[in-house]
């Protein structure tokens, strides 16, 4: 049988170098290709054709996920695992949206990447026991979200909070008036039961309007 061919896309060196040695001496697979950046990952997995690509969510240039929607639909013969250090609810989402095979937080063991992998190999999905909880948690609070019923401006107001911008900015960058925005405002705290901004921004950040910082 054909030995499995993997590419790795991490920036940080020492773990891209430490899984390589433990996916080949471990898994006896063979690692065709390291790369620390979403673009060179993409060249790389267009190039090398793998069985499997295993790529960190957050790189220097971009996202992991991006590789995936340049590259995947070029490589139907490809799978992926995603690895991810920041555990919110939304990338869970996402990376299900993208067809992605197997999700693996960073603090997990490295037994659980092993039998993602072999998994993922097999023909399967898998979603580590983290990931598959904030996958529910998303899915709860998407029926929420969808619930509360936010308008598009609302939603537009809402992110401009998160991101840290003050009313008179937000009236600025939306060519709205400063008084439409505190009304848009007041609207999202009664939907939402939140009186806070930092509250408001929790909650844009759960829900996957904005990246946490």
């Amino acid at each position: 049988m054909r030995t499995a061919r993997i590419v790795i896309v991490e920036d940080h060196a020492l773990v891209r170098q430490m899984l390589a040695h433990l996916i080949e001496e471990e898994l006896k697979l063979k690692v065709v290709g390291q790369c620390a950046t979403a673009a060179d990952g993409a060249a790389v997995c267009l190039r090398e054709k793998p069985d499997l690509a295993v790529i960190d969510w957050m790189l220097p240039d971009g996202r992991g996920f991006d590789i995936v929607r340049n590259a995947g639909p070029s490589l139907p013969g490809t799978r992926w695992i995603c690895m991810s250090a920041n555990e919110q609810e939304h990338l869970v989402r996402e990376a299900v949206g993208l067809g992605i095979h197997g999700f693996v937080m960073k603090r997990s063991d490295f037994k659980i990447l092993c039998d993602a992998i072999r998994a993922v190999l097999a023909g399967e999905s898998y979603y580590c026991l983290a990931s598959s909880r904030l996958l529910v948690e998303s899915m709860r609070s998407q029926a929420q979200a969808i619930a509360v019923n936010l308008t598009p401006r609302e939603r537009e107001v809402l992110c401009g909070i998160a991101r840290g911008e003050s009313p008179k900015v937000i009236a600025s960058n939306l060519s709205l008036e400063l008084k439409t925005v505190h009304n848009h405002l007041a609207s999202l705290k009664d939907k939402l039961g939140i009186r806070e901004a930092a509250g408001l921004v929790r909650y844009a950040i759960k829900h996957g309007y904005v990246e946490a910082p």
